[in-house]
């Protein structure tokens, strides 16, 4: 590895620390310059005491008014009152911004054409350590918004240009969301709530309660402030679905004029129900000596319970003894058939996950002084965060017709038949299926064939840090100060997959394997959205009761989990970053300009054959910005900006080693050469103040976007990929590769106003063209990006009430389904929220998310076959507060 100057830099934990110390006396504050003065913006204007939507309205609109860049936010209407139940629900609210939802709550944001890992998510300027317990999901850099609790969080800014002193990473924006600090609250400032959720697909009641407490000295120079919250809810999401990839599973009959049959490998009635439960907790001390100089200390726990039950019914088309009535749509896929029956291609699958958890810890130390003519701050921290789905049971149940005890039985050596494994089905819409002769209510004509084999992950994830920053002052016509920093940033990421030996898990039979033995009822009203012959009553496992069995075989030493080495692996990631930025203003303009410059160093470890195989990779970036503003009037600011950002590609694909396949000379694998995503981009709009807590802006803005990645093959030498040496340098090698590119043009306009009868609007629409080019030269939208998005709230606000009803609607996007690209229709969502001020102090509220139970419908990009119909249902929360 090569030795720089810059790489002498490069510098563990330790030695950070040190370097922080020799740019500053005191190993002092905070976030990185431009977040910490989030605070000076406000110092501009009038300090705005914000209790009520209206108040709430006008500061955030005063932090996007006194920006340098171009930033929107989000204030919290009172302590522990935010806009919306979720903070990813909030964040839609903004222009540019469109949100992912998997369990109905938001768990990613998509800022401006860009993919959810490729935004920032930053925790008072830090970077938070994050996990995620979905096993079947790939290892992303996206901060999982289903961490955080909404009511700790006292506003959210999201930085849409970027500055030097932010830290880098960020293709779309960075979002920061800021927390309550002690010497900024009143002396013995306290507030309890307690709230009951109830979700409309489980019809369960679920308390929840949060507290913040806040005491200072009477001299205002020592200040603590503790909150804890738990948050609890049952949902979930019902799914009419496809399994598996699309492709031939019978080929034409010539003889008989019958169709290739092409489709799903499977139709699937899902009903996922998961008992979530999340607690946040925050102790924050400050202690300011003099009137220049201030240290602080934060401290945040997050943690996040999902043990969860996904019942599934499906019909196996693809396991079926052929296909008769075939009907095929233009594309070549298989719009409706009858598929004939098999062994086992009707199966009720029942997944139970009990242990299922995500969590973070996160310790920062800052501090400032500011002299006469200079300013130097600095901070050192870190954070960890551990997640994941271990243990649990996939169990099997077949029609008790068909042949055999278990898969495979050995006294069927010919194969086993079926009886009662016909029927048909239809994929032009939402998916219909018609039974020949079973009646899956009947838990009787089901018995269990075995416990599947499966894989489950762990995550962990360790963030460390230190950085020094230092202002200096200047005596200057237009550049008002230089600000230089630099910071040290260690990232590891590891992720662990753990596999049932398949020996251990076949046959695996419980004495009564007759469904009627374990089942404790039949689910009814599924998919209460989707009409026509659909699957949407089964019978269904006393998930329970099965759970205390499979602990007993687990305890028992019958059920063995072991690491599976082929998917496991580790990311680890040296950072040194160094930055230069002059804020500069005169005559009815201001700005900032600057140059951060950042070095990774980049080591990927993981298995091959079960030998450990490292790569180390070293790459930097230098990145420019300048930020400028100019006030046309006092009510109208006209906006440039330019910049080059980058970002970093996810853990999953930087997976060092090849999977090889000597017979067929192939190899699959990850890879650790990947270069970061790269974007040269631009910005310019105008934004028209016509009241104290109004709003007419537009803005367009352009990314132009290198080394975008894309899973293609090429020919490579790989040793041992070839039945002999001669053909190792003819390795078809499939892996990931910086290898496409992309293009985002956006339009973004927003419109808010207050009337004076406590009446006003919030509304925004953005359009964006974004898209990639592929290797071949072909086009393709960017997954979780809409064209188009529309965002809308009326609200009411008096002494006694105030309510808000809020409307979001997103265009069709790509997203990815379990094996391959789908296409989403447009999808919208109206939620409301209502507040009695029954007392000075005392809040009562009730809230509904999704009131019209929206679905999302989805369908496959080639054949045109429907894939999903998710419905997430409604959420509804009866609150009271008391603020003392």
């Amino acid at each position: 590895m090569k030795t720089t100057k810059l790489k002498q830099f490069k510098l563990n934990k330790l030695a950070a620390i040190v370097t922080a110390s020799t740019l500053s006396p005191l190993l002092l504050t905070a976030a990185p310059s431009a977040l910490a003065e989030e605070q000076s913006a406000t110092e501009k204007v009038e300090v705005i005491e914000v209790r009520g939507i209206r108040r709430s309205l006008e500061a955030s609109m005063n932090t996007k008014r006194f920006a340098d860049g171009i930033v929107d936010a989000i204030t919290s209407e009172d302590i522990g009152k935010f806009p919306d139940k979720n903070i990813g629900d909030a964040l839609q609210r903004i222009s540019g911004v469109t949100v992912d939802r998997q369990y109905g709550e938001v768990s990613g944001v998509t800022i401006r054409g860009t993919a959810p890992e490729q935004s920032r998510i930053l925790l008072n300027g830090q970077s938070v350590a994050s996990t995620d317990w979905y096993d079947l999901g790939p290892s992303t850099r996206t901060f999982n918004m289903e961490l955080l609790s909404a009511e700790q969080v006292s506003a959210v800014n999201v930085y849409k240009t970027p500055e030097a002193n932010l830290e880098e990473g960020a293709l779309g924006g960075t979002v920061n969301l800021v927390t309550r600090k002690p010497l900024d609250l009143d002396a013995h400032t306290y507030m309890v709530s307690a709230e009951m959720g109830r979700s409309t697909l489980y019809d369960e009641n679920d308390i929840s309660g949060s507290f913040l407490g806040s005491w200072k000295s009477d001299d205002e120079k020592f200040g603590v402030l503790a909150a804890y919250s738990i948050e609890n809810l049952t949902s979930g999401r019902h799914v009419i679905e496809s399994i598996g990839g699309y492709y031939e599973y019978f080929a034409a009959d010539q003889d008989t004029g019958q169709a290739s049959t092409v489709g799903a490998w499977a139709i699937g009635s899902q009903a996922f129900r998961a008992e979530r439960e999340r607690t946040s907790a925050q102790l924050t001390a400050q202690f300011a000596p003099s009137d220049n100089t201030e240290f602080a200390v934060d401290y945040f726990r997050f943690e996040f319970d999902n043990p969860h039950v996904n019942h599934n019914f499906l019909t196996v088309s693809a396991r079926g003894a052929g296909a008769v009535d075939v009907q095929n749509n233009a594309a070549g896929g298989t719009q409706r058939a009858r598929i004939l029956p098999a062994y086992a291609n009707i199966i009720y699958n029942p997944t139970v996950r009990n242990a299922v958890n995500m969590k973070v810890d996160a310790l920062n130390f800052s501090g400032k002084y500011v002299g006469d003519t200079f300013e130097i701050s600095g901070v050192i921290g870190r954070s960890t965060s551990d997640g994941g789905t271990q243990f649990g049971s996939s169990s099997w149940w077949i029609p008790a017709t068909d042949e055999g005890g278990k898969i495979g039985d050995p006294a069927f050596p010919n194969g086993q038949n079926s009886i009662d494994g016909g029927f048909t089905y239809d994929a032009s819409g939402p998916y219909q299926i018609w039974f020949d002769s079973l009646d899956p209510t009947d838990a009787s004509q089901l018995k269990f064939a075995q416990e599947s084999n499966f894989q489950t992950t762990v995550q962990e994830h360790e963030v460390s840090y230190a950085q020094a920053d230092i202002k200096w002052m200047l005596e200057h016509d237009y550049f008002k100060n230089i600000k230089a920093g630099v910071k040290v940033n260690k990232n590891e990421f590891a992720r662990i997959a753990i596999q049932r030996n398949p020996a251990d898990v076949v046959g695996f039979v419980p004495d009564g394997n007759s469904l009627a033995n374990w089942s404790d009822g039949i689910f009814t009203n599924l998919h209460s959205q989707t009409g026509g012959h659909i699957l949407n009553s089964y019978a269904k496992l006393d998930e329970d009761k099965w759970w205390d069995f499979i602990t007993g075989k687990y305890e028992a030493g019958e059920l063995i989990e072991q690491q599976d080495f082929g998917k496991t692996y580790n990311v680890e990631e040296d950072m040194l970053a160094i930055y230069v930025q002059s804020e500069f203003s005169g005559e009815n303009f201001r700005g900032n300009i600057g140059l951060r410059y950042v070095d990774t160093e980049q080591q990927s470890s993981g298995y091959v054959d079960n030998t450990v195989f490292d790569e180390t990779v070293d790459y930097d970036n230098w990145l420019p910005s300048i930020n400028f503003a100019y006030d046309y009037s006092d009510d109208i600011i006209i906006r440039a900006a330019a910049s080059s950002v980058m970002s970093r590609v996810n853990y999953n694909d930087l997976k060092p080693g090849l999977a090889i396949d000597a017979n067929f000379g192939s190899a699959t694998g990850g890879n650790p050469n990947l270069k970061p995503y790269e974007a040269d981009q631009a910005d310019i709009g105008v934004e028209y103040y016509f009241t104290e807590a109004s709003l007419l802006s537009a803005a367009v803005f352009v990314k132009k976007i290198d080394n975008v990645v894309f899973s293609t093959e090429a020919i490579e030498y790989v040793d041992g990929c070839g039945t002999d040496p001669s053909k190792y340098d003819q390795c078809r090698v499939t892996r990931p590769r910086s290898n496409g590119d992309g293009d985002v043009t956006g339009i973004e306009l927003q419109l808010q106003h207050s009337f004076d009868n406590g009446f006003g609007f919030i509304t925004n629409y953005t359009y964006v063209d974004s898209e990639t080019t592929t290797p071949d030269n072909a086009k393709e939208m960017v997954p979780g990006v809409s064209e188009n998005s529309f965002n809308g709230s009326l609200f009411f606000e008096n002494e006694q009430f105030s309510a808000r009803i809020a409307y979001n609607w997103r265009s069709e996007w790509i997203g990815v389904g379990a094996a391959q690209a789908v296409r989403n229709d447009s999808y919208q969502q109206w939620d409301a929220s209502l507040v009695w001020h029954a007392m000075e102090n005392l809040d009562v509220s009730l809230e509904g998310v999704n009131l019209t139970n929206e679905v999302i419908q989805s369908y496959d990009t080639n054949y045109n076959l429907t894939q999903n119909t998710i419905e997430f249902g409604t959420r509804y929360y009866l609150g009271v507060s008391y603020k003392f």
